[in-house]
């Protein structure tokens, strides 16, 4: 899978900053679940090259997600190639009813949360060179504030840390979050509000205050 490319550093000082909210290309759910169910049919079948034309389709979109938890274009590519991975591994479980793009990206947003809080600190002299670098991917405040804001994500039940993640984090309006997650718009409202408050109240209980 070829690299995809990487999105635009930027000041992270809040939650909703923390990582950079670039706006995905969206397919509709109906045309993205079809002819992704129908290349894993093909691939099912016997022919390889369909699943490659699916990586291609959405390789960009899951690399952006991954980028934006991490802000790191290594990891975030190993992400996606173990998210890959794991679909063409258990590709019999999609649900061809709902958007092949979000399912997706459920599982990049968990595989990079995981992946961020196993990360280890930045804690030695000779990191600093890295972390300094032109090419380095953030801050040690950045990489701080990512890897409290993962510990607080995985405090959450999936259903607020995935609805959080897709507003607060990639910016998704919420009447693509209740598409995607297929409930109604005012059902979604009072998930991102319930998420919201559980979110700060991870984080206080964490670290003490708010940031």
């Amino acid at each position: 899978m070829d690299a995809p490319q990487t999105p635009p550093e930027r000041d992270m000082t809040t939650l909703a900053q923390a990582l950079p909210q670039d706006d995905a290309a969206r397919v509709p759910a109906e045309a993205d679940a079809n002819r992704a169910a129908a290349q894993l049919a093909r691939y099912s079948a016997g022919d390889r090259t369909a699943f490659d034309e699916l990586v291609a389709e959405h390789q960009q979109a899951a690399y952006t997600s991954a980028w934006r938890v991490l802000g790191d274009g290594e990891a975030a590519h190993d992400v996606v190639q173990e998210a890959f991975v794991r679909i063409l591994r258990h590709y019999e479980r999609y649900d061809a009813s709902r958007s092949f793009r979000s399912w997706l990206l459920s599982i990049v947003r968990n595989l990079a949360i995981d992946s961020l809080r196993r990360r280890r600190r930045f804690d030695h002299p000779d990191t600093l060179d890295q972390l300094t670098s032109p090419t380095a991917p953030a801050t040690m405040e950045e990489h701080e504030l990512r890897e409290r804001v993962a510990q607080v994500l995985t405090d959450l039940p999936e259903k607020y840390r995935s609805i959080i993640v897709m507003r607060e984090m990639e910016g998704t309006p919420a009447e693509d979050i209740a598409k995607a997650i297929g409930v109604d718009y005012s059902t979604t409202r009072w998930r991102l509000h319930q998420a919201r408050l559980l979110f700060r109240q991870a984080w206080i209980s964490r670290f003490g205050k708010e940031s």
